[in-house]
């Protein structure tokens, strides 16, 4: 082993080291958010399933139009929540915005999905 390469791989192991010792305090302490998905379509679900890996969330309520989507998406949330607890479905987004008061809400519509792939191209 070179010296140089020595140098770098400890030094990035010192680095790793300070960051789990304090940077992730910020994850660990932070306060558990509501959380609403409006599409339960693919885009959506993976969103939604991406942060319940990373943050601390509750999630409240699923919104789609597709009653058979909303029913099986349902049933994986609940399967990956902490608390296993189902959220309340809905049809109509004004009325999950209006009756659960959500801290964040993802959207993962056809249309949102659409406009990420024209942008990123």
């Amino acid at each position: 082993m070179q010296r140089r390469q020595f140098i770098r791989g400890t030094s990035a192991a010192l680095a790793l080291a300070a960051l789990r010792a304090n940077g992730m305090d910020f994850f660990t302490n932070a306060p558990t958010r509501k959380v609403a998905l409006i599409g339960t379509g693919w885009y959506g679900k993976s969103d939604l399933f991406r942060l319940i890996q990373v943050a601390p969330v509750d999630v409240v309520a699923l919104c789609d139009v597709d009653k058979h989507q909303l029913d099986k998406a349902a049933d994986m949330v609940s399967q990956r929540q902490q608390n296993h607890k189902k959220p309340a479905l809905y049809g109509d987004y004004r009325k999950l915005l209006s009756e659960q008061k959500p801290d964040i809400v993802l959207i993962g519509t056809p249309i949102t999905g659409m406009l990420c792939k024209l942008l990123m191209h």
